[in-house]
């Protein structure tokens, strides 16, 4: 049995307030499993309202939280149902870290939604030993959450396109705030109509107060940034140009190399030179 430090360490680094830790197991090289329970005594009834303390039964449950280092996280969690005293019906209380019917928590998803905008979905189902189906729920649920929140004070924008799964070109809108460093929204759709639908939702209080968006330069953006936000300063995403920059001397480099084959005495040298010639351009 766990002692009284030993639990007060785990339930710091497990960090949900209102949740209290009654045990853990460390399983070696395979999971840690937290088990924890509500601290408070008492629920709100969703239906009417009334809190009740009245408890008619537990449901106990396994769901994936964020990892320790290299160690897989499952929380065991109790989860309690209550009869309401004031319409009868039972009811089970609500888990604020948790959407209903998922096998992770909001933080989890979260994460690895940070990790998808970096990379794809099958990579990231890989590094987090999930089935991509689940990686294309945690986007759904982030990208849901993300489109009933208003930014605040925000001034700088980020406007990028993600693919989900590379090859297929099924593509989608990300919106960052660029000082905070931060998710602000995901759309199924990079099309204008879309985001300008999307903009709109967020009304003049949010949009007047952009000064800067920084985008890939593409025709849509500029256009529908100049439409809704034409005090906003548009600037140019440096990674696309970056990788535009990369890809000129790249041909460059591969036309220098072609052009040297031809001179058979001179070749072994220029191409020793060649090889290794993209910085040496830059």
């Amino acid at each position: 049995m766990p002692s009284s430090a030993q639990l007060k360490l785990i339930r710091e680094l497990i960090n949900l307030p209102n949740q209290k830790v009654i045990d853990y197991i460390n399983q070696e090289n395979v999971a840690i499993i937290v088990q924890i329970a509500a601290s408070n005594k008492k629920s709100t009834c969703p239906r009417c309202g009334t809190k009740s303390e009245k408890l008619h039964q537990n449901h106990s449950f396994l769901i994936k939280d964020i990892p320790w280092g290299e160690q897989e996280v499952y929380l065991k969690i109790n989860r309690r149902q209550f009869k309401c005293q004031n319409c009868k019906k039972p009811f089970s209380e609500s888990l604020d870290f948790i959407k209903t019917r998922r096998g992770y928590t909001k933080r989890l998803a979260e994460k690895v939604v940070e990790q998808v905008l970096k990379s794809n979905i099958r990579t990231v189902a890989l590094q987090n030993n999930l089935t991509e189906d689940v990686v294309a729920r945690m986007l759904e649920d982030v990208a849901e959450e993300k489109l009933e929140e208003k930014p605040k004070n925000l001034k700088r924008l980020g406007l990028d396109e993600i693919a989900l799964v590379k090859g297929q070109g099924n593509y989608c809108a990300v919106l960052v705030d660029l000082e905070e460093h931060k998710l602000i929204g995901m759309l199924p759709s990079r099309k204008q109509e879309a985001l300008q639908k999307f903009f709109e939702c967020w009304g003049q209080e949010v949009l007047k107060n952009i000064e800067a968006v920084s985008i890939d330069l593409g025709k849509p953006y500029k256009s529908l940034i100049e439409k809704l936000m034409p005090q906003a300063e548009i600037i140019a995403d440096r990674f696309h140009l970056q990788k535009a920059i990369n890809c000129e001397l790249d041909a460059y480099r591969k036309a220098l190399k072609r052009k040297a084959l031809t001179h058979s005495k001179k070749s072994e040298k220029i191409l020793q030179v060649l090889n290794k010639s993209k910085y040496i351009l830059l």
